[in-house]
């Protein structure tokens, strides 16, 4: 994918292999696997995506699994291991479309200030909605920054890995609230929604986390039985 598009390319050999030796497994789907350098290091049956058909060609020499096309609409199979290097510009939809496949770990890389909000907690001044949604749906561990001096050409600011499991699947009723209740994240729950539970009534979104939320819609399923 062409650095307009926001793809940078990692240059640091040893960032490489630490990536691929985190990625294992028997079958490996890489998201955006550019010009290949991360794909040869992978161990494995490698699907290697990517968007720019100048680079697809390269890839074939690589391996003979290459899906020239986007990921965001590509059919979701099994796969051990997703990895790649993932574009700020569609980093939330990339992480939850994760959502849609069956897979054993995903191994990320995000723009550091992105995988920092991921595993923020309640109250800290970056906690928001990709907080909570992160951490409701996925296990997630920083495993390494790497510097934007790794990268080529360099980019703005740093870069950091994530080890990515999916905790649970899609659940729309979550989807729904924590939408609702991030569009007046500065309010009190009792003022955002017209039904709650008292002891959660005081509480503003950003002070809610995975317990809280698991409560409220635990009340808001047991009023619609």
């Amino acid at each position: 994918m062409p650095h307009k598009l926001g793809q940078v390319f990692l240059k640091n050999p040893r960032i490489l292999s630490f990536i691929a030796k985190q990625c294992n497994g028997e079958k490996i789907l890489e998201i955006g696997a550019g010009d290949g350098r991360l794909t040869k290091r992978l161990k494995g049956e490698v699907y290697a995506v990517e968007l720019d058909k100048r680079f697809c060609e390269r890839l074939k020499e690589i391996t003979p699994n290459v899906i020239c096309q986007d990921f965001l609409e590509l059919e979701p199979f099994k796969v051990d291991c997703i990895v790649g290097n993932v574009p700020y510009y569609i980093s939330s939809p990339i992480l939850f479309r994760l959502l849609d496949w069956d897979f054993d770990k995903a191994i990320l890389m995000f723009q550091k200030e992105f995988g920092e909000k991921m595993v923020a907690k309640p109250g800290d001044s970056n906690y928001g909605r990709l907080s909570l949604t992160s951490q409701y749906y996925f296990h997630v561990k920083p495993l390494k920054i790497v510097s934007k001096r790794d990268f080529s050409p360099v980019p703005k600011v740093d870069s950091i890995i994530m080890e990515i499991r999916k905790k649970r699947e899609k659940d729309p009723l979550f989807d729904e609230i924590v939408r609702k209740i991030f569009s007046q994240k500065n309010k009190k729950l009792k003022n955002i929604l017209k039904d709650v539970p008292e002891d959660l009534g005081e509480l503003r979104p950003r002070h809610m986390g995975e317990e809280e939320i698991r409560r409220l819609l635990a009340y808001f399923s047991s009023k619609h039985k």
